[in-house]
């Protein structure tokens, strides 16, 4: 695990362009909360209000009928928004294992090289995409069911609403998430057809999984807490500061992004060994 973490420092830090794709992803990400903030305040305003005869908008007859066909628009729209955006993340995370690649094989590293290499592979891009939207779906599932239930007393409800226990919670859910994911992930990085994945790599990718999204929430945190000391009145400048926080918040996921495509890289390396020794009839390592 130490040289993964080595390994994955050191990229880095010599190759600026890996940062590009997931920075990339945060910012479209960015940019499709505030369309979809814009969009459910215009179509509240819609359902909320309706043309008078003698000019003019009044407010709507009935608030509740108004409400509910505003919910059944919005609804949606978060749907479909969720769904662009997880799709951002895994094209960076497939865009990133491509410039991986090309490092070392000690090519240049071309984003639109890269780009054009993960289009071909856009259903599985979707496929895999859908499967992490169900999955961390499940999972919050999972965390909203206990606290829902009415026989659930004050006491523990105010616990279950604590940031320690939301976290605690979230990562060990992560976690399990993670292990179920890994094998897709691993594939989606190499070929479908790829051996299965060891339980060692699920191991360790679940590990580096689990740290970055505890990294992130921190960072998500800190963001938060520096946001609450800082007026910003010009709408330019709260979208500028919106976007670059953004960034800060998806770091830890640069880091995850090259370890997998590390992973995935060794999987491929290790394969070619082991399809070379076989072919000679020498015994692999």
């Amino acid at each position: 695990m130490k040289d993964l973490w080595r390994k994955t420092f050191e990229l880095l830090t010599a190759h600026l362009s890996l940062w590009v794709p997931c920075s990339c992803a945060a910012l479209l990400s960015n940019g499709l909360a505030l369309l979809e903030q814009a969009e459910i305040r215009r179509v509240a305003r819609w359902f909320m209000t309706q043309h008078s005869a003698l000019g003019g908008d009044v407010p709507a007859s009935d608030l509740s009928q108004a409400q509910h066909h505003a919910l059944m628009v919005t609804i949606p729209l978060g749907l479909c928004k969720q769904v662009l955006e997880v799709s951002f993340f895994v094209v960076a995370l497939a865009m990133t294992a491509k410039l991986v690649g090309m490092i070392l094989e000690e090519q240049t590293p071309d984003l639109n090289v890269a780009l054009r290499g993960i289009a071909p592979g856009w259903r599985r891009i979707l496929l895999f995409s859908l499967k992490y939207m169900v999955a961390f779906g499940a999972m919050a599932t999972i965390m909203i069911l206990p606290i829902s239930s009415g026989q659930i007393s004050y006491r523990l409800l105010e616990i279950a609403a604590s940031k320690a226990f939301v976290y605690s919670v979230t990562l060990v859910l992560t976690g399990g998430v993670a292990w179920l994911l890994i094998p897709a992930a691993i594939r989606l990085l190499q070929a479908p057809d790829v051996a299965p994945v060891p339980v060692e790599c699920r191991r360790l990718g679940t590990i580096f999984i689990v740290l970055t999204s505890a990294a992130a929430l921190a960072l998500e945190n800190i963001v938060g807490w520096a946001e609450a000391t800082v007026m910003l009145d010009n709408q330019w400048e709260l979208t500028v500061v919106s976007a670059l926080n953004s960034i800060v918040v998806n770091a830890p996921e640069v880091l995850l992004f090259v370890a997998l495509a590390l992973m995935a890289r060794q999987g491929v390396s290790e394969m070619e060994t082991l399809s070379s020794a076989e072919a000679e009839g020498l015994p692999s390592e």
